[in-house]
């Protein structure tokens, strides 16, 4: 099973991917984290990356293949790649068997980037108006003390967003004409959303061919 989730900034696309991952029991893979890490660990490609994240730019497509190239697993869900025609051309050769677009307004992206915060051991993401951690700034699941990603600000989020309108935004027209394009609205709570993928998903998986 092959599955990618795309959408713009603070759609709650990883979340979603998550949460899919878990229930069907493959591997989640966020593009997002990858990089994050490869940042943190400070590697040539992640200071690459970093030099691009830190101005609210997209990492140049032959960055991000080589980081995600040693990460893909056969079977996956995917959030975070690809962000655009280059990438999707990428995966021409990989059939995938869904691609989930999250759709979200501006205003509401930019409330919900802004009030994000991560948990830099398990990952966990936390949203301080929809979904905040039990006690202040620390993780429920591990109690690491959250953080902001040095990205979500709201100026970043200004530019991103105008990346995405421009970069990503002709991909639902590249998956649409592949039939594969489920557009889920974003708007509204976390299980909310997650109960119009599920709908979709189980909908329309008897169509999709068993490997």
């Amino acid at each position: 099973m092959k599955i990618l989730f795309i959408g713009p900034p603070g759609s709650g696309k990883g979340t979603q991917a998550r949460m899919l991952a878990n229930e069907l029991k493959i591997p989640f893979v966020s593009m997002g984290d990858i990089i994050r890490d490869e940042i943190g660990k400070r590697t040539k490609l992640g200071l690459e990356a970093r030099n691009y994240v830190i101005k609210g730019q997209l990492v140049p497509d032959e960055t991000v293949v080589s980081i995600l190239e040693t990460n893909l697993p056969e079977s996956f869900v995917l959030d975070g790649f690809p962000r655009n025609l280059s990438q999707a051309r990428l995966f021409e050769k990989i059939k995938q068997d869904y691609v989930f677009y999250i759709s979200l307004g501006f205003d509401e992206a930019v409330k919900r980037i802004t009030n994000r915060r991560v948990c830099p051991g398990c990952k966990k993401v936390y949203n301080l108006l929809s979904d905040p951690p039990q006690k202040d700034s620390i993780c429920d699941v591990c109690g690491a003390k959250l953080m902001t990603r040095e990205d979500d600000t709201v100026d970043t989020v200004k530019r991103r967003m105008a990346i995405y309108e421009r970069k990503t935004y002709p991909l639902m027209k590249y998956f649409k004409k592949r039939s594969v394009l489920k557009e889920i609205d974003g708007n509204g709570g976390i299980k909310e959303v997650y109960d119009r993928i599920r709908k979709v998903f189980d909908r329309t998986a008897q169509d999709v061919p068993t490997e």
